[in-house]
């Protein structure tokens, strides 16, 4: 869709939210404990100032594990399994990565899928900067940036530093009744959360489902979109492929991200 029609159609869904007679149980199979899904996630950024041009992109494989199933929500376990990394700045970002290999974190998510607390951050924490020390000199600015980013408010922190990949998955995973057609809804996707254009779609009864989520931002010098597409097991609620285009401008500025996430792990079957 273009950029100016999505902005009408943003507009109109906002002025009169859409009403959709159908709709689709989403995770008919229920979560248990010892379920275990692995993916891969590729991304590639890219930006560029009157300073000049940096990109970035890597590749991971991680897994999430079912610990504990309550009615408020689920205990997680996440393990970067590979990962790699080419940044244009050198090789220290791959390094620094690295420590993030192999050293699982526990935490809890709420029934609607958002992190609310962190079971082992502070052996995590521990751990990763033990490993980025080890690895880097003292004043290294990746060094540095690794003990910064990490010094957050430890949910900030987990979502910014680990946990990226999931909370975007988690955001594009519906649970219970779906309604279909095009609605108005909150967006989560960014801090704070705003508005978007959701789009639900089912491409295999009983079998899949296509969720579209846009939003598009239009002032005088500045221009944002953010576009994310999933298809989603309609079983057990994961997703099996997820595509997501981030595009900023303004100014002289301007910084363009995707990413890919693929299910790797086997899916239920249809």
């Amino acid at each position: 869709m273009a950029a100016r029609a999505l902005v009408a159609a943003f507009l109109l869904a906002m002025a009169s939210p859409a009403v959709a007679e159908d709709q689709v149980e989403v995770r008919t199979r229920s979560d248990a404990v010892g379920d275990v899904y692995r993916f891969r996630s590729d991304s590639r950024y890219a930006e560029a100032s009157a300073g000049g041009k940096a990109s970035q992109s890597n590749s991971q494989v991680f897994e999430i594990e079912v610990l504990g199933v309550a009615p408020e929500g689920l205990r997680l376990r996440y393990t970067l399994k590979e990962a790699t990394l080419s940044d244009t700045s050198g090789p220290a970002m791959a390094t620094a990565m690295k420590a993030l290999i192999g050293v699982p974190l526990e935490f809890r998510v709420r029934s609607d899928g958002m992190l609310s607390a962190l079971d082992n951050w502070a052996d995590y924490k521990a751990r990763v900067l033990a490993a980025v020390d080890a690895s880097l000199p003292a004043g290294d600015p990746i060094r540095n940036t690794y003990h910064q980013r990490f010094g957050q408010e430890p949910i900030n922190a987990a979502e910014d530093m680990v946990l990226a990949d999931v909370r975007l998955m988690a955001v594009m995973e519906p649970r219970g009744p779906v309604i279909l057609g095009m609605s108005d809804v909150v967006d989560n996707r960014r801090r704070p959360p705003g508005r978007a254009l959701s789009t639900v779609s089912v491409t295999k009864p009983g079998c899949e489902l296509r969720l579209v989520r846009a939003s598009a931002s239009r002032t005088p010098g500045v221009v944002q979109d953010l576009t994310t597409e999933a298809t989603v097991s309609v079983r057990d609620g994961r997703i099996l492929s997820l595509t997501q285009r981030r595009a900023d401008r303004a100014g002289g500025e301007s910084s363009e991200e995707q990413v890919t996430i693929r299910r790797i792990s086997a899916a239920p079957g249809c």
